[in-house]
């Protein structure tokens, strides 16, 4: 598919999001049904667990008999005002905010039911929380603002000895969670403790085949995909905010994610190494960490099929997923469709980046150069390989130009290879040649 293609795709499922006001159904919303409530039943652990399952795995039109009414997700908002590096394309900044819970907190609008605890509507939980600081302070709120404030002592309040919890009432520890909310903090409050400790946690619940277990517990010790890429975004954040020590295990996991959370055609798995029902969500995470590790042409890959497989261009809307039996029709907004909207306009938005570079010629910059900031971020965008490929028609370039005495040539070259070594060094790139004599001028 051609950008503009994807552009029609992503904005046409972003416009039904706005006209449902950001309201929808939500894979894990079946403890609000009507009928479930009239039954009585809900006084009963077992009858919310297996209640909640059916709802989930059962039949499209179990939901409607059920009478589940459309929610308005405080995520789905975070997600399209830029959360977890995304894309800024909807200013709803101000709603979310007013859905900040009295304890700091935002919390899904639904009640749910894990096999440890219950959870009611609106509780404040690590995620949502994290996702909605996360996007409001992309989008240029100070971390001392009463409302990060508040956030901040919720999330402190998760600590657990090492690791943060996932809600208030229960001690699971889910390494995705613990993690997000360290970063949060670490967002609010750069360099604190405890934030440092969870990192280490994390780094030490890594298997040797560089993988991680969504949680510790005995129903909790699977590897699934759209969890392995939370991470691994992640961990590549606190890293390029200057914690060290971090590459092995962004390498292995990074290693392990692309042979195994992939199928034999490039596509995403929901589960590691485990073909069958494929989450639209794994999909959407896998287009966001593909592109964040450089490998556009792969993202934008899986973006096209995505677009082709399980778009239904009737409803305007992303499939849930697609089995062995076809395609999941169900129509989730935060978990499908916000999801979905977001990986769009990553991809897209890198695409258009990476078009202002042209890898096989010099890197050059004027000075100054009004495309100097669409430049290096197509430069943090592109593999590896062609960002080592680039340095070295670079570096070739100006040896030429020094030897020819052409200055001025020279001095544009210098300034593109020093932007290559500084953003080769953010991304853990070493450029191991012998280095061209510069100039010395200011970037």
């Amino acid at each position: 598919m051609q950008g503009n293609d994807l552009i029609a795709v992503r904005d046409r499922v972003l416009a039904g999001i706005v006209h449902a006001d950001f309201a929808g159904a939500d894979p894990f919303d079946g403890l609000e049904s009507g009928v479930f409530r009239l039954s009585g039943l809900g006084r009963f652990r077992m009858a919310r667990l297996t209640w909640l399952q059916a709802i989930k795995r059962g039949p499209r039109a179990l939901r409607h008999i059920a009478i589940i009414l459309a929610l308005q997700n405080p995520k789905t908002l975070a997600l399209l005002l830029g959360a977890a590096d995304g894309v800024r394309l909807c200013d709803v900044a101000g709603r979310l905010c007013r859905m900040q819970n009295e304890d700091g907190g935002w919390g899904y609008p639904f009640a749910w039911q894990a096999r440890a605890f219950y959870v009611p509507r609106g509780a404040s939980n690590a995620i949502v929380t994290s996702f909605a600081v996360d996007a409001l302070m992309t989008g240029g709120m100070a971390p001392s603002d009463p409302i990060l404030h508040r956030a901040a002592g919720f999330l402190r309040g998760l600590w657990r000895d090492g690791y943060f919890a996932y809600v208030g009432q229960g001690d699971g520890e889910i390494h995705n969670a613990s993690l997000w909310t360290a970063w949060t903090l670490h967002r609010i409050d750069p360099g604190n403790e405890i934030s440092r400790k969870a990192v280490a946690r994390v780094l030490a619940a890594q298997r040797s085949d560089g993988a991680w277990e969504y949680g510790t517990r005995s129903h909790h010790r699977f590897v699934d995909g759209f969890h392995t890429g939370y991470i691994l975004d992640l961990l590549d954040r606190f890293r390029a905010s200057g914690m060290v020590g971090l590459d092995d295990a962004i390498m292995r996991g990074y290693a392990f994610y692309r042979a195994e959370c992939f199928d034999t055609n490039g596509r995403p798995r929901s589960f590691a190494r485990r073909d069958g029902y494929v989450d639209c969500h794994a999909v959407a995470q896998a287009i966001g960490t593909l592109c964040r590790f450089g490998e556009l042409a792969a993202a934008k890959k899986i973006a096209d099929w995505a677009c082709e497989a399980l778009f239904d261009a009737k409803r305007g809307v992303f499939y849930a997923g697609l089995g062995r039996f076809g395609v999941d029709r169900r129509n989730y907004m935060r978990w499908t469709q916000a999801w979905m909207v977001w990986a769009l306009s990553i991809v897209i938005e890198k695409t258009a980046m990476t078009e202002a570079l042209k890898p096989a010629q010099p890197l050059v910059f004027e000075h100054p150069d009004p495309a100097r900031s669409e430049k290096e971020e197509a430069l943090r965008a592109l593999s590896e390989g062609a960002f080592r490929d680039l340095f070295k028609v670079t570096r070739i370039e100006a040896q030429k130009m020094r030897v020819s005495g052409d200055m001025e040539a020279l001095y544009r070259l210098t300034r593109g290879l020093k932007t290559l070594q500084r953003i080769g060094g953010e991304r853990g790139i070493v450029l191991r040649t012998r280095p061209v004599q510069f100039l010395h001028e200011q970037e």
